[in-house]
């Protein structure tokens, strides 16, 4: 009930809004600065070019969004797609902050309207982001259409994870992962995903090659 109420004053108070947003914003922006980070590449051809790739997808948990901003800052064009709901909504403006651009929708709430504008990014060359156990779980199962539009219109996806020395997490469905200053994060990049074109195969290779990589960056550390 109080988180009903909660939402419900958020949607009404824009300087409450703002003001939780720029904390969010200054604390990540913060934290980014006194990490230490070391990314680690399967594919070192990839590293090279993926700038250059005329559209594709990153598929990243949902409970490390808060890393993926920092991840993403050296490539052009990098879009989110990001649910519309209140907590969605305070996401979204963090992420504009950082200077990103955001596709609101989701793909298992209203999907055709997700997809029709995350093909329309794709074919102007956008990279876009898509956590594909959001907006609501299951925590690390595939829910959404991300291997299908990859598939489909020939997209590379790249699968990314990470983990830190430093953390604390959210008591949110996903237990989303909150970064603390002077850690170390790894960050693991995959290789772009072969595609079968059979949805429920190629889910599960999302599914197994997030999960590696997430176990990879924690024994890194």
């Amino acid at each position: 009930m109080l988180k009903k109420y909660l939402k419900q004053f958020l949607k009404q108070s824009r300087f409450i809004h703002w003001l939780i947003v720029r904390i969010i914003y200054i604390y990540l922006k913060f934290v980014y600065l006194t990490s230490k980070w070391e990314l680690v590449w399967t594919d070192t051809i990839l590293k090279k070019q993926l700038n250059t790739l005329d559209g594709l997808l990153f598929a990243f948990w949902h409970n490390r969004i808060a890393f993926s901003m920092h991840i993403l800052k050296k490539y052009d064009n990098v879009f989110a797609l990001v649910s519309s709901h209140t907590d969605g909504k305070i996401i979204t403006d963090v992420i504009k902050a950082m200077n990103y651009g955001v596709i609101e929708g989701s793909t298992n709430r209203n999907p055709t309207k997700a997809v029709r504008s995350i093909i329309n990014s794709l074919e102007l060359g956008n990279k876009i982001v898509i956590t594909p156990d959001g907006p609501r779980g299951p925590v690390h199962k595939i829910n959404s259409s991300i291997t299908k539009i990859a598939y489909k219109y020939n997209k590379p996806l790249i699968p990314i994870s990470c983990m830190a020395t430093k953390y604390f997490t959210l008591n949110s469905w996903d237990k989303m992962m909150i970064p603390k200053p002077f850690g170390k994060i790894v960050v693991t990049i995959g290789s772009s995903i072969i595609l079968s074109g059979n949805a429920n195969i190629d889910d599960n290779l999302l599914e197994n090659e997030l999960l590696n990589l997430s176990y990879k960056a924690e024994k890194l550390l």
